[in-house]
């Protein structure tokens, strides 16, 4: 049975535009939500086995790491007053630091109570600061110490 030209065309449409939906739906591999610590606190079981982005801020005196071992830190980050541990396994960048803000990639412990990260992106808010003071207003690029 031979199809017509127009049952032809419908069925590429159809093909077609399936394809189109499945490409539209799909977040692609390394898409990652993003979200904040109060986020995360608000709703763990949410984001049980799922790797996702927290961005905080990291809380003063909260960092500790292992002695004698490079990529095993502890410390807390907080946003809008919820607070989340963190157990962060390589080495931190150099702008990671008490008071600054990070962005973690990785998920939350089986407890639900630990976000453990092995990925970290730290900005240093001290470089930005004094360049605002001085010029009144947010600096375009960061002063060279």
């Amino acid at each position: 049975m031979a199809l017509s030209t127009t049952t032809k065309i419908g069925l590429a449409v159809v093909v077609a535009g399936a394809i189109g939906l499945m490409v539209a739906l799909d977040p692609g591999e390394g898409v990652l939500e993003y979200v904040y610590v109060d986020q995360v606190t608000a709703e763990p079981a949410r984001f049980e086995g799922r790797t996702f982005k927290v961005h905080g801020t990291v809380v003063e005196g909260s960092v500790k790491s292992k002695k004698g071992t490079t990529g095993d830190y502890r410390f807390v980050v907080e946003h809008k007053g919820q607070r989340l541990a963190v157990h962060y396994t390589d080495i931190p960048p150099d702008t990671f630091q008490e008071g600054g803000e990070v962005i973690l990639t990785g998920r939350l412990d089986a407890e639900g109570d630990t976000f453990e990260s092995e990925e970290m992106s730290a900005k240093c808010p001290s470089k930005y600061e004094d360049e605002a003071k001085v010029a009144g207003g947010a600096p375009s690029t960061p002063r060279k110490d």
